[in-house]
């Protein structure tokens, strides 16, 4: 009781402080059990001493109302091990840190000895929607994602390979067709939108708050059509979507309904607006079968892998509330990592007018004008091959995405960071600790902790016919592909990785060869009133995605093309 009383006298009324503490009464007893060890020895990785002294749950409490400073804290213990161990409720977790742990972790094989499963299932079950009937299709599938199914899981499997179909139907979207036809569909329907700003005038603008509504919308209609948004409403879609991913970490460590329904109530809002034009407008044409349905992008159906993969859903006997879900998820996926990070490259390239001139000089050498119409177009492919924008992409992710990858240890054992860690424990890698990790990504003059345009640039001599040397930009990330891993890994990692570059890239592309822009001055995030700092991380969203800014930058624009 001392334990949960220093809970709510520092906390108050904060009701995930007063759920913290619920949770503290309510599992001591389980985990009175068991015995710590602060110290590591040849068999145990050492614990994670408990957050303010309060004792079993500690961490538990921290790791899950402030994952932020729980993060930081473990990145003091890992300076000196590549693993440290810690509950996580009434499991035991353990966080590692280390190029070839991190391999370890990601590694497929025909009989894992690790799985992402349960955190998948957790997030279909929390944020996705899905019905617990649905929930439990997967649970009860244990023949994995590759078409040869895991050795022995045959056996007794009943029924579609769910995890295997789930996977093969998402794979589509890491192929280079599917990108670029979104990318190109995307790219369309962002620049209509900057074109809608008068030439040679200058416009105040805020330019996250552009971001959130024009990137998204832009980002929406490539992937779903124009009747999801034209339907619901562009704003009321974008309000409510927004919303939706604000909570995300509180579904996610969801409080019962009773404590703290607002979460239930926004996702709810956000799942029946998916569901009404799933009902209305995507299953009327989709059951139609008529030859439109086989075109690369459908008004009402959207981009082919979308309604492909939709259509799926529907055949393996989802449930409507689900396939709204999945709706939902396919949102967020193409919007909370990608606009952020973009939001937070161009603040850096706004507020360094050297840098500015580069990237822009660099973006323009990629569009292309029809002398017939006059029509300038982005060369995505060659885009791609930017020294410098591929840097400042590779920068702003470095720095503003926080998850911490999770797998649960499904064999008897896993033998990781030499040693061996339990079944049903969980194992993380924390991104966060690995990309601001010094050793792999600090140099002289540049900390790893900062922004810096040129981290991931090195500079060659190419000699002409005369023999006159100049020096050549190329991309060279600073640290191996093991330190570098915002999208995940190995058989369950993003699939939309490629679409969010090409996606964020474009996006900077666009901007800064379209618009000359100004800095005003920092802005609230509601963008009303004056701040008097500059934009830093939302905490809230550590351990879950890219971290948004909690500031605002007001700009003034020109439109120059």
């Amino acid at each position: 009781m001392e334990a949960i009383n220093h809970l709510l006298d520092t906390f108050g009324s904060n009701p995930l402080y007063l759920a913290a503490a619920l949770l503290l009464a309510l599992l001591l007893p389980i985990l009175a059990s068991h015995l710590f060890s602060h110290g590591g020895n040849g068999s145990k990785p050492g614990s994670l001493p408990s957050w303010k002294g309060i004792p079993f749950l500690g961490n538990t409490i921290q790791y899950i109302v402030d994952n932020g400073s729980f993060i930081s804290r473990a990145s003091l213990a890992l300076q000196t091990r590549e693993i440290v161990q810690f509950y996580l409720g009434p499991t035991k977790a353990f966080l590692i840190v280390g190029p070839q742990n991190v391999q370890a972790l990601f590694r497929t094989t025909k009989t894992p000895s690790v799985s992402s499963d349960k955190f998948n299932l957790m997030t279909q079950d929390a944020l996705m929607c899905y019905t617990k009937e649905d929930v439990a299709k997967y649970a009860n599938d244990k023949t994995g994602r590759l078409a040869e199914p895991n050795q022995g899981s045959m056996a007794t499997h009943q029924g579609p390979r769910y995890w295997y179909g789930m996977h093969h139907q998402m794979k589509s979207l890491s192929q280079i067709s599917t990108t670029s036809r979104l990318t190109g569909k995307f790219l369309g329907f962002f620049s209509e939108r900057v074109q809608q700003y008068p030439l040679g005038e200058p416009v105040t603008v805020n330019l996250y708050h552009f971001m959130r509504t024009t990137m998204a919308g832009a980002a929406i209609r490539a992937l779903t059509g124009h009747r999801l948004l034209d339907r619901i409403g562009e704003e009321k879609m974008l309000d409510a979507f927004w919303d939706y991913d604000s909570i995300v970490i509180n579904l996610l460590y969801a409080l019962p309904k009773w404590m703290d329904p607002r979460p239930w109530r926004i996702r709810a809002r956000a799942q029946a607006m998916c569901l009404e034009w799933l009902k209305n407008e995507f299953d009327v044409v989709s059951d139609l079968g008529n030859e439109e349905d086989d075109v690369d992008w459908h008004p009402v159906l959207g981009l082919r892998f979308f309604r492909e993969y939709l259509q799926w859903v529907k055949r393996t006997g989802h449930a409507d509330e689900t396939r709204a879900g999945q709706v939902l998820g396919f949102l967020l996926g193409i919007n909370a990592n990608s606009i952020p990070i973009a939001a937070w490259a161009l603040m850096e390239i706004i507020q360094d007018r050297g840098l500015w001139k580069e990237v822009q000089k660099e973006a323009e050498s990629v569009f292309e004008i029809n002398t017939t119409t006059g029509q300038r177009t982005l060369n995505v492919q060659k885009m791609m091959s930017l020294p410098l924008l591929q840097s400042v992409y590779v920068e702003a992710l470095r720095l503003h995405v926080s998850v911490n990858v999770t797998r649960e240890v499904v064999g008897q054992t896993a033998t990781i960071a030499g040693h061996e860690l339990p079944k049903h424990s969980l194992v993380q890698a924390p991104t966060r600790i690995a990309l601001y990790n010094e050793k792999a990504w600090g140099t002289v003059g540049h900390v790893a902790s900062e922004f810096w345009a040129y981290r991931h640039i090195k500079y060659t001599d190419v000699r002409d016919e005369s023999g006159k040397a100049t020096r050549k930009a190329e991309f060279a990330m600073a640290a191996g592909p093991n330190d570098f891993f915002p999208y995940g890994g190995g058989v369950s990692m993003c699939p939309g990785r490629h679409f969010a570059k090409q996606e964020i890239m474009a996006t900077i592309a666009v901007m800064v060869t379209t618009f000359d822009i100004e800095m005003i001055e920092w802005m609230s995030f509601d963008g009303k009133t004056k701040s008097d700092r500059p934009a830093q991380e939302n905490p809230s969203y550590s351990g879950s995605a890219s971290m948004p800014p909690d500031r605002d930058m007001k700009v003034c624009w020109t439109r120059r093309v």
